[in-house]
């Protein structure tokens, strides 16, 4: 095992135990009676437990091979076609008297001419977000595959014409 993988194996214990401690203090939290009992065990999960969670998480991704994360083509379809479903549900429930807000409806706008864009393929429109703790904070990762295949081209080109 490399250094990198075993780092990475470290953390990932680490991470563990942090999690089923903040389990622990969580389920002593609902128990506690009393605010001061129940200030005592919020303000040790603040400064005992999130911080390292956090730390231990953000040097996990800046390790992590991002070249591990592969996602076929067909996953990326089924998830962009989600997407517009949940877009066109949006969408159909503003029409319908639901009054979202204009910013909301903006951002759907802009996704909405992202995933019409026939000059893309999906690939090249592909975002992924990794939830590192539910509802606080995901780790996100934009492939531009379209530039890597673009290079790419130029570069078999440039060699064919240096051949002729």
């Amino acid at each position: 095992m490399n250094p990198t993988e075993q780092r990475l194996k470290t953390l990932t214990d680490n991470l563990n135990q942090l999690y089923k401690k903040l389990g622990f203090f969580e389920r002593e939290l609902m128990k506690a009676v009393g605010a001061e009992a129940k200030y005592g065990i919020t303000q040790q999960i603040e400064e005992d437990i999130i911080p390292y969670i956090r730390k231990y998480e953000q040097e996990y991704w800046q390790i992590f091979p991002i070249n591990a994360i592969i996602i076929s083509e067909e996953e990326a379809t089924t998830e962009l076609t989600q997407v517009q479903q949940a877009i066109d549900k949006i969408q159909y429930s503003n029409s319908n008297g639901e009054n979202y807000p204009q910013k909301l409806l903006d951002i759907l706008e802009e996704i909405q001419t992202k995933l019409n864009d026939s000059e893309k393929a999906a690939a090249a429109k592909l975002k992924v977000v990794l939830p590192l703790i539910p509802m606080i904070a995901s780790y996100e990762l934009e492939i531009d595959t379209e530039n890597f295949i673009y290079k790419t081209l130029e570069s078999i080109r440039g060699l064919l014409k240096k051949k002729r």
